[in-house]
């Protein structure tokens, strides 16, 4: 990837931090915090899909997820992390198939 910039002031950006996370079900509170996933969200793996590719949920133009300690984290959840970049992943693709701008940012 070549240096740029990226204007994200129009996009809805979601900060999780991942910092301190030592549990599956405290990193699916976080990511349930940090992307405001609405409150009949299930905390676990299926219902994080089901949130991250609903239109009323993605009300913007553009989305950009950071994760911030992802390095950490992915070496402490392991299989979960598996399972959650794999979420992602099919998110971005997902949104990407509709022209929506989805972005995840591991740092």
């Amino acid at each position: 990837m070549k240096n740029a910039v990226h204007d994200l002031r129009a996009d809805a950006v979601y900060r999780v931090e991942l910092k301190g996370v030592r549990s599956k079900k405290a990193l699916l509170e976080v990511l349930a915090a940090g992307l405001k996933l609405p409150k009949h969200f299930g905390h676990n793996w299926d219902a994080l899909a089901d949130c991250l590719m609903d239109d009323a949920w993605a009300k913007t133009p553009a989305i950009t997820v950071l994760l911030l300690d992802s390095g950490a984290a992915s070496k402490r959840f392991a299989d979960d992390w598996q399972t959650l970049y794999g979420i992602l992943e099919e998110a971005a693709q997902w949104w990407g198939e509709r022209n929506k701008p989805f972005h995840v940012v591991l740092a």
